[in-house]
């Protein structure tokens, strides 16, 4: 298979030079049943070209001059559809462009009769032809990666293709992709940066199947949800071809819409145009789950066929909380060196529970060797050793059974919110109205999203108090992250937070002024309940304005919360906050906050939030309290 990535990458990476058209009449003849058609208005011509419709007119969402017969392709699509017409007649293009763009030439040759005996030659591409039986595709999957907490880039989630042959085990496809060349030298800022303003090229890539799941189910602790898709074998052709075209060729890469699940959707728009996938996401920012609610509303997923793969990080704490305490220790020593397995046989656990200690051991330490955390040599010793007292017990039948199956992505609630309510702050009240392009936090119902995960993207809200007559925006989070992970023996991860936004904040008890603002935390987690954990922070912030006495304070303080779930349907986030001055304005005391917010489900796509809190600022105190009604959509 590597090979075969290989050899497809060498094949696309000689791309074609620009086209010389030639004077066969039968060219001549082909252009004209092309304009009388109208194919370069078609449709399905706009979806090879990956065209959308701009402020300036349309043009193709691909940056690679590679990718364009004509000069002007980018931005004319008739233009590129006669450069394509002279590609095939062009004797000095290599490769031939019915094989460098066979997805392009396949659909002329259907929506024009192409007679390829007329061509000055004949059509054939065996380097096209192995790769389409290589991959023997026969069907295709759509799968979705959730977030993993601990990694900001991909806390949204990710989407990619599965390519499925004759072969029984799923395993044995392909898996297309698309993502950002990074530069692992950026640091996160820079990374977040170039990720936002389109710094990175995009790439399609083929690959197996396997890697991918070892890669997100085995290492990244990312449960997987897989679609298989209802295509049939005539609209997986030209899904391959089309993808052939795109082997090698670069697009600016953005977070936010011409992003790693967006562009998949060119691929099946090529597949089954009818669904026009890409023409549902036009709306300025795209997010994974979003484009598998998407694929699911165009009916591409019959019902039911939905499979869940949790993460190895899933099975290891599922297996470790069905364990007695001392079996649950000693399977941790046995895959650390420190006990032999024997020890667990001779111990008065039952055959199975000694059985599913032996399996987690051997769980464990197949993650660790995945996380590269020990050297092979031992990993063979300990994995035999483990492998052999496993043996001295009934294989399989004591097995740990699987983890129990949490909700599906697309059953949690739209990404968007927007809310309107009112409440009070101090003495007076005020009507409330917000919004919330994308996508969760803790208050809202956690089905679908990632525990402990929450991204806030241009959420803001703004106010209108009556009584003074006046309307001010309250808050604007550019971008908001929280990253709260429970430690436990086994995995340590780090608690963190990060936010940039303005916000309005009070100076004196008749003055206030809007502040922007940029604050971090780091910290740790642990788990005090089924369903809540707590968490400490300690945090760094700075804000300006012109109301500080120096213009600005750099802070530092901490934060201490609690998240919980008390009963299904209702999420509760408590949280005290303190931050002083240690740069700019030192002299006004720390700034003090206790905040309890409530989330209550009404339904999937309506909550009710209360929020209540404390605070003294500068000195002066000041209580508030709303209460809004929230409606999520997209």
């Amino acid at each position: 298979m590597r090979a075969l990535s290989v050899f497809l990458s060498a094949l696309l990476a000689a791309a074609a030079v620009p086209a010389r058209a030639s004077g066969d009449p039968y060219l001549a003849e082909l252009k004209s049943r092309a304009e009388s058609a109208g194919l370069s208005a078609d449709p399905y011509w706009k979806i090879l070209l990956h065209l959308r419709r701009g402020i300036s007119g349309e043009r193709s969402l691909v940056d690679d001059p590679k990718f364009f017969l004509a000069p002007s392709g980018k931005t004319d699509p008739a233009a590129e559809l006669n450069a394509t017409l002279d590609g095939l007649f062009d004797l000095a293009l290599d490769p031939p462009a019915f094989c460098r763009f066979p997805g392009r030439y396949a659909w002329l040759a259907d929506k024009l009769g192409i007679d390829p005996r007329r061509l000055p030659r004949i059509p054939a591409c065996p380097e096209v032809d192995n790769i389409l039986r290589a991959v023997d595709a026969r069907s295709v999957g759509m799968v979705f990666a959730s977030g993993y907490v601990n990694s900001p880039a991909s806390m949204f989630g990710h989407t990619f293709l599965r390519i499925d042959s004759p072969l029984a085990s799923p395993l044995l496809g392909y898996a297309v992709n698309y993502a950002a060349l990074t530069n692992p030298a950026d640091g996160g800022v820079t990374f977040t940066v170039k990720g936002m303003l389109g710094g990175y090229d995009g790439y399609y890539s083929l690959m197996p199947y396997y890697d991918k799941v070892r890669e997100y189910s085995g290492i990244d602790q990312r449960d997987m949800w897989e679609y298989p898709l209802n295509l049939t074998p005539e609209e997986v052709r030209p899904l391959m071809l089309h993808l052939v075209e795109l082997r090698g060729i670069a697009t600016d890469y953005y977070f936010f819409d011409e992003n790693c699940s967006y562009e998949l959707l060119f691929l099946l728009d090529a597949a089954r145009p009818s669904a026009r996938l890409t023409g549902t996401m036009d709306r300025g920012w795209v997010i994974p789950m979003d484009t598998v609610r998407a694929v699911l509303d165009a009916g591409l997923v019959d019902n039911g066929a939905v499979a869940w793969r949790p993460s190895r990080a899933v099975k290891i704490r599922h297996a470790r909380s069905l364990l007695p305490g001392r079996e649950r220790e000693l399977s941790l020593r046995v895959a650390d060196g420190k006990a032999p397995p024997g020890e667990i046989l001779s111990g008065p656990a039952s055959d199975a529970e000694k059985a599913r200690a032996l399996d987690l051991a051997a769980e464990l330490l197949q993650y660790r060797i995945a996380k590269r955390q020990m050297e092979h040599k031992e990993f063979q010793e300990r994995f035999h050793a483990i492998l052999s007292a496993r043996t001295r017990l009934r294989p399989g039948k004591d097995a740990t059974p699987p983890p129990p199956r949490p909700a599906p992505p697309e059953e949690g609630h739209s990404s968007a919110r927007v809310h309107a309510g009112g409440g009070w702050r101090g003495s007076e009240g005020f009507l409330e109205a917000g919004w919330r392009p994308a996508y969760h936090d803790y208050t809202d119902f956690p089905d679908g999203y990632t525990p402990g995960a929450l991204i806030e993207i241009f959420a803001g809200a703004a106010r209108f108090f009556p009584e003074s007559d006046r309307v001010r925006l309250d808050r604007l989070d550019f971008i908001r992250i929280q990253s709260i992970d429970p430690v436990d023996p086994i995995f340590r991860p780090k608690s963190w937070k990060a936010r940039f936004a303005v916000e309005t904040r009070d100076f004196t008890k008749t003055k206030d002024s809007l502040v922007p603002n940029a604050g971090a935390g780091i910290g740790v987690t642990v788990k005090v309940a089924e369903r809540a954990v707590a968490y400490a922070l300690a945090e760094a912030e700075a804000a300006i304005s012109r109301d500080y006495h120096a213009s600005y304070r750099i802070g530092a303080g901490g934060s201490l919360g609690v998240t919980a779930e008390p009963a299904r349907g209702w999420q509760l986030w408590l949280e005290g906050r303190g931050i002083r001055g240690v740069l700019g304005e030192t002299k006004e005391g720390p700034d003090l906050s206790a905040s309890l917010r409530q989330g209550f489900r009404l339904s999937r796509e309506l909550a009710l939030k209360a929020d209540l809190s404390v605070e003294r600022v500068r000195r002066v105190a000041r209580t508030e309290g709303t209460l809004t009604l929230n409606r999520y959509f997209w």
